[in-house]
């Protein structure tokens, strides 16, 4: 099977450039690596003002982009995001939509993407008299648009994010999901639906976890994962193994795409480390190897416990004096001494560490200490810090 396996630029706060988007794609390509979707949620024309058209400009370089991609047998996945102001009785909305993604099959696009997730889940006002619930509204909709779409651009498939994308916003149970269920009904049977797992940030993925929504979707499912992702926690850094992902998984799912930071050296990495899970190695086998690719320096384990993944245990004891003596000079070295495009991505985190461990070294009630993190801190931090009181409650 041609399973689909790569990139999701899909993330808040964070806009690739073009040249960026290449490098991914070279990238991409040099793994084996064969998707990218683009659906950066920072792209007006994608989410915000999706009704408005890509201008000349923009079109010319993202023919340029899918041309290069389509090179390296990488296929694009263009997206629109919709759902926060699209009135499905509308029929200036249905064409403005129907308009975007027949220019993306235009410029070449095999396939496209309608997303509807981060948004309510229920069907419009204006829309409740004609729609029983937001699932049937979303099935109807792909129905039509598909149909549309193929009359234009034959052969063209369609990828599809429910608003219900996990488990974990069906806390009655995916099969007993109104949403869902009416989505099931009415979805096209070749539409590829994008599915972040048991969580929005999944502990694990396997056979059994994406086994029950497999079967409601005819298997027709390709995994979201947000592992790595920081865009909810942006003054953190992911960067540990690919821990908590089984190779089963492809038995019920017909991908697995990761949607990562934004920062494009640090996605390098991060895609070479789902290359490695492809490629049946462990996952500390397949960090150590993309690492070692990547050129993360030969200081970084002995900080890496720090930058592990979301779904690793919480260590509860604090570091000791020795340990935090030992942390602090492998970061002194890739602060101050490791030069390369990745450390530059990874500066702002690594200087941030070392300066919270220092914050344990230091006296709180000394003059020196207390410039020191009026200096390093905000100032609502730094007021608690130097022993001021909490906010109330």
């Amino acid at each position: 099977m041609n399973r689909f396996s790569g990139y999701i630029e899909g993330y808040y706060g964070r806009m690739l450039s073009w040249g960026e988007r290449r490098l991914l794609c070279d990238r991409l390509g040099s793994l084996s690596l064969n998707t990218y979707v683009y659906a950066p949620k920072e792209d007006p024309f994608h989410r915000v003002r999706w009704r408005a058209p890509y201008q000349a400009t923009w079109a010319k370089e993202f023919l340029s982009f899918t041309r290069h991609a389509s090179k390296k047998n990488v296929r694009v996945v263009p997206c629109v995001a919709p759902g926060l102001s699209f009135d499905y009785t509308s029929r200036a909305d249905y064409s403005a939509l129907l308009e975007k993604f027949s220019f993306f099959a235009g410029l070449g696009c095999r396939a496209v993407g309608l997303l509807m997730d981060d948004i309510p889940p229920v069907v419009p006002k204006k829309s409740r008299n004609t729609f029983s619930s937001l699932g049937q509204a979303h099935g109807l909709l792909l129905q039509c648009l598909l149909a549309d779409i193929r009359k234009r651009r034959s052969g063209v498939t369609m990828w599809f994010c429910p608003t219900i994308y996990t488990d974990q916003l069906a806390p009655e149970g995916i099969e007993n999901c109104a949403y869902l269920k009416d989505l099931c009904a009415s979805i096209p049977g070749d539409v590829q639906v994008m599915w972040t797992g048991p969580s929005v940030i999944s502990k694990k993925l396997d056979r059994v976890s994406i086994g029950p929504v497999s079967r409601m979707f005819k298997g027709n499912i390709v995994i979201w994962d947000n592992l790595y992702a920081n865009d909810y926690c942006p003054s953190r850094l992911f960067a540990g193994p690919y821990t908590g992902r089984s190779r089963n998984v492809y038995d019920v799912a017909q991908g697995m795409l990761i949607n990562p930071t934004g920062m494009p050296h640090t996605d390098s990495l991060l895609l070479g480390i789902l290359a490695a899970f492809n490629e049946k190695k462990s996952s500390t086998t397949g960090w150590r190897e993309a690492a070692r690719e990547s050129g993360v320096d030969k200081k970084f384990p002995s900080v890496a416990q720090f930058f592990l993944p979301p779904n690793t245990p919480n260590r509860r004891e604090a570091p000791t004096k020795q340990a935090i003596a030992r942390y602090r000079k492998a970061l002194h070295h890739l602060v101050w001494e490791w030069k390369s495009p990745l450390q530059r991505e990874w500066y702002p985190f690594l200087y941030t560490l070392d300066a919270d461990l220092s914050l344990l070294e230091k006296p709180r009630s000394t003059p020196e200490t207390q410039a020191w993190i009026e200096k390093k801190y905000p100032p609502v931090l730094s007021a608690i810090l130097c022993g001021g009181k909490r906010p109330g409650r």
